[in-house]
């Protein structure tokens, strides 16, 4: 029995889970993104990066989303999944972030930012929630499904996640000060990430809804979880989230996904203190129930996620990026 299920509980609507094999020692996940400002510009460097996914240790699965940050810059993100490091690895020195663009449009005050962010997790270091049976986004492109009743309660999150038990997986650092970031223009900087950052992956989707259920998420529940992910970009110092960026899906492999938040947060007991406690979580949770229990069992909506915990250090790249792009405002950067 999970450890922080309460006696007695029950769920009250069903979720799934991968399935994982037995061997599988761990997931890389890797962001590529390009920072522009125009869409014509950035269509050839966006399509260096997805050639480079293809061929020799190439991901076993990957999808591009876009957000729009706060300083208006879209960044159109590849989320690439591997599962053998080593293949990683190789891919990644086989790419060095600058091969994806010409120098001109990297330099100082070109049309061209480029960044990545990696994270490493062993099998025991994530986990995975679906509302429905059968999802092809992210890695549940590659592994099937099945029932799970650790959801629903406080405490779940981390029962699903082995290593994270008993108060494992603690962050190296439990706050941050937004300082004057490094100048990061026509520059390729380098940060190292403390370990145990918490990354979650959360997909929304609506648009295969009955016109009730569609009306009602869209006026009822996507402006109360619009404006929690807006709280989290806005106050990272209360929440510990280093960055939230909220996305539209442009190639997935689900055609019900539509949105997906992308976070970082300082570790996994900031993501459950938000979770659990913060107003802006609670209404998110309020508005995602009275849909629930409006339309179960029969609901149409789209939920999940993914969680990560990454056990060391990541080495996340910025080459002409606007000086608020990422862990740049957070942590030392490096000139490479």
């Amino acid at each position: 029995m999970p450890k922080l299920r309460p006696a007695g509980f029950r769920n009250p609507y069903p979720a799934y889970s991968l399935h994982l094999p037995e061997g599988l020692a761990g997931v890389t996940m890797r962001q590529v993104a390009v920072q522009h400002r125009d869409d014509d510009e950035a269509a050839g460097v966006l399509a260096g990066v997805v050639g480079s996914l293809h061929g020799a240790h190439a991901p076993v699965t990957y999808e591009h989303a876009a957000h729009v940050d706060r300083l208006g810059y879209t960044n159109d993100v590849i989320l690439a999944y591997w599962l053998d490091g080593d293949a990683e690895k190789s891919w990644s020195e086989e790419h060095p972030l600058g091969s994806w663009a010409a120098p001109e449009l990297t330099a100082k005050g070109g049309p061209i930012g480029l960044w990545t962010e990696v994270l490493r997790a062993p099998a025991d270091h994530f986990e995975t929630s679906y509302s429905y049976d059968s999802p092809t986004w992210g890695l549940a492109s590659r592994f099937p499904t099945v029932l799970n009743g650790c959801h629903s309660y406080p405490g779940s999150m981390r029962d699903r996640i082995p290593a994270a038990e008993d108060a494992g997986l603690a962050g190296e650092v439990d706050s941050v000060v937004q300082a004057a970031p490094a100048d990061s223009a026509g520059r390729h900087l380098v940060v190292t990430t403390p370990g145990n950052l918490c990354f979650i992956r959360s997909p929304q989707g609506w648009k295969h809804c009955p016109d009730d259920e569609r009306a009602w998420f869209e006026e009822r529940v996507l402006p109360v979880y619009q404006d929690g992910v807006g709280y989290l970009a806005a106050n990272p110092q209360e929440t510990g989230c280093l960055s939230a960026r909220l996305a539209d899906l442009i190639v997935s492999n689900d055609d019900r996904v539509q949105t997906a938040t992308l976070a970082w947060f300082l570790s996994l007991s900031h993501l459950e203190r938000w979770a659990h406690s913060h107003a802006t979580h609670l209404a998110i949770f309020k508005s995602a129930g009275e849909l629930i229990a409006r339309f179960a069992p029969d609901i149409h909506v789209t939920l999940g996620h993914e969680v990560y915990v990454a056990p060391e250090g990541g080495r996340m790249e910025y080459l002409n990026c606007h000086d608020r792009t990422g862990f740049l405002p957070y942590f030392p950067a490096q000139y490479r």
